[in-house]
This record gives structure tokens, C-alpha cells and sequence, in this order.
């Protein structure tokens, strides 16, 4: 297959999948975006809307839109945002984000996910970039005061779950609240927020990176004790917090991590020679009998990276065809499949709308 570069995702995007979710994947009578779409395209209107995705494609079409990609999106971003906060945060005397809600804005869910308060940390970013109104601000400010009164762990960094704790726990959430973090120092008006990224790559140090195999733990215990006796591990997200160490260096001026290095290193070992990202690695190769898309995307990011260049100077472009054919190619115009087996078929019955916000985001550079 020849090789499918930047520019030729770049055009897809501008010229398919933002059109795509710009219609049929936002719903105007609510000011919100839908879950996801069927294979045909259609709406899946019924579907609960995560705060999460609701955050995620607020994200995406800021980025869209500073890019030049979509025109209509710093627009939308703001539409999009008021209704975010008209539906999902909540002032029922502990604050913090509704989980989920209908389409026409009825609360479904209103615990409080961490992986949730991050995005709408990011989504947050995103709205500040483009109008920085005091509202917004307080918003973030208000978050981070829940967090730190309601979901803060005594064992360090933050709970899964509030007001019901669940286990495992897991980094995930946490490499997400670095990612907003670091948005919302570079918009310069939120505060110092250094204090705060300085401690999640802290806990990053001292509890989810393993120096002995340089494997990032996803899983752990109520005290963040690593639950991973087999040693397995997620490329993916090897890269982005690669990603994310990079840029908390360059924003804070911390000193060269060396575990973002061995982070890429290992990471590395999950893409092929075809450029196919595994999902999930053991000691002794993947694990897993599936690819996703985001994985892909997470990878073309780090490999972006000069640090990635040096170590596979055409990782980038292997990635990305490898991505397109497993991914986008097959799918609806503007759509992807979101996960496949590892001969290509698809594992999915819809087209998720979490997933545009991996594809911007590494496309952005």
C-alpha cells in the first residue's frame, strides 16, 4: 500500500470527519454531541452522553479550529461548552460533573468519575483559549477544589470514584488530569498549576513507572500497590505520557525525566514492522488478539517527537499508513473503526465519538 503521510490525514479530516461530527454527530437542540454513530452514520440519539465525550469533542474542534481544519469550530466549542455546563456541573453542595445525561440534558448519572473531571479540566482549557471569561476560570477553580476535598486519596493522587470508591484504581485518570493541567498553565490564566503537575509526575516516579522494566502499571490496590504480576502493559499509553512528560519539561522547566525515554523505549516494542501498534504487551509480546485506533494515534505522537524521530525516523509514516488501513479505509466516509482483530475485521457495531479527540490531538503539530 503506499504510504498515507500527514497531509493526506489531515485532508480527511478537514474535508470528511469534521463535517461528519459537525452534523451528524451534534445535536443542536441540546448544544451537545451524541455518543456515537451507528455504522451508517446515523445518530445513536438514545445513547447516554458521557461528560466525558461531551469534553473530549469540545477539545477536538478547539483544535480543529485553531489549525484551519474546521472554520464553524470555535463556534461550536462555545455552544458546545454552555451547554456542557447548563447539563453537567452541579452545585448540589460537593460541585464536580454529572457521569452522564440524556439527549435532551436530564442527569443520568451524577457520580463523579476522575476521568471525567480531567477532560472537563481540558475542555475547560480549550474554552479559556478561546474567550477567556471569568466564568470560565472559577470553573476551573471550582473543580480542582472538589477534587482536592472530595476525591483526594490519603495514599496519594485521587480516587476512581466519588461518592462510592471503586477499585482498581489506575493511572489513566491521573495522566489525563496532567494533560489538563498543562493546558491550563499554558492559557496564563488560571494560576501557577506547576505545584500541581509537579506532584502527579511525582506519583508518576514514585508509584506508576517501574524502573526495574520500565513498564507503566495500569492497575493498582486502595493504597497503589501495583496489581500487575504478569508484567503487562498498554503502548499506548506509554506514549502519551512520553507525550505529556515532554511538554510538563519544556512548560515548568522540570529537569529532563529519564523515564520518558525508557517509557518510548518500551512503548516501541508494541509497534511492528508494519507499523501496527499492539494493544496490550507482555514480557514476551502482545497479548492481545486486537488493534485500536487510538493506540495508533497516541504512537504517531510520540514518534513526533524529536526524542521518536531519532529512535524511528519513519515511524510516523508507518504508523499512520498502517493506521489508515486498519482504521479508516474501511470504514463510512469520515467514520473509522474503532477496533479490529488482527487480520483487520471489525470488532464494532458503532462509530465512537471519543475517538476524534486522539485523532486531533495527534495530528496537531
Amino acid at each position: 500500500m503506499a504510504c498515507i503521510d500527514l497531509a493526506h490525514w489531515i485532508g480527511w479530516l478537514r474535508d470528511q470527519s469534521l463535517p461528519l461530527w459537525a452534523e451528524a454527530g451534534y445535536d443542536p437542540a441540546s448544544g451537545s454531541f451524541v455518543e456515537s454513530l451507528g455504522m451508517d452514520g446515523a445518530p445513536q440519539q438514545a445513547v447516554p452522553r458521557r461528560v466525558m465525550v461531551q469534553a473530549r469533542q469540545i477539545h477536538a474542534f478547539a483544535t480543529a479550529a485553531e489549525n484551519g481544519w474546521c472554520p464553524a469550530g470555535a463556534e461550536m466549542v462555545l455552544r458546545a461548552g454552555d451547554a456542557m455546563i447548563a447539563h453537567y456541573a452541579l452545585s448540589d453542595g460537593n460541585d464536580g460533573w454529572a457521569f452522564s445525561c440524556n439527549q435532551h440534558g436530564g442527569i443520568v448519572d451524577d457520580r463523579r468519575d476522575l476521568y471525567a473531571q480531567a477532560f472537563v479540566l481540558l475542555a475547560l482549557a480549550a474554552l479559556i483559549r478561546f474567550d477567556p471569561q471569568p466564568r470560565y476560570v472559577a470553573l476551573v477553580t471550582r473543580t480542582l477544589g472538589f477534587l482536592d476535598r472530595a476525591m483526594a486519596h490519603p495514599s496519594g493522587g485521587y480516587a476512581e470514584n466519588w461518592p462510592s470508591p471503586i477499585l482498581p484504581r489506575r493511572q489513566n485518570p491521573h495522566m489525563h488530569l496532567l494533560e489538563a493541567l498543562l493546558a491550563l498553565q499554558e492559557t496564563g490564566h488560571c494560576g501557577d498549576l506547576g505545584p500541581r503537575i509537579t506532584a502527579l509526575i511525582t506519583l508518576f516516579d514514585q508509584r506508576f513507572f517501574s524502573p526495574a522494566d520500565s513498564v507503566l502499571t495500569e492497575f493498582y490496590d486502595t493504597d497503589l500497590a501495583p496489581k500487575n504480576p504478569e508484567r503487562r502493559f498498554e503502548p499506548g499509553h506509554h506514549f502519551e505520557w512520553d507525550w505529556l512528560m515532554v511538554r510538563a519539561t519544556a512548560l515548568i522547566d522540570l529537569p529532563t525525566d529519564a523515564s520518558a525515554r525508557r517509557l518510548l523505549h518500551s512503548g516501541l516494542r508494541g509497534i511492528d514492522h508494519n507499523g501496527h501498534v499492539a494493544k496490550e504487551m507482555g514480557p514476551d509480546g502482545p497479548t492481545s488478539l486486537s488493534r485500536r485506533l487510538w493506540c495508533s494515534m497516541e504512537a504517531v505522537k510520540a514518534l513526533s517527537l524529536p526524542s521518536g524521530q531519532i529512535d524511528q525516523p519513519q515511524g510516523v509514516a508507518k504508523v499512520l499508513t498502517a493506521a489508515w488501513q486498519d482504521f479508516i479505509a474501511p470504514a463510512l466516509p469520515g467514520g473509522w473503526l474503532d477496533l479490529v482483530d488482527n487480520g483487520g475485521s471489525p470488532l464494532v457495531d458503532a462509530i465512537p465519538a471519543r475517538s476524534l479527540y486522539h485523532i486531533c490531538t495527534a495530528l496537531h503539530f
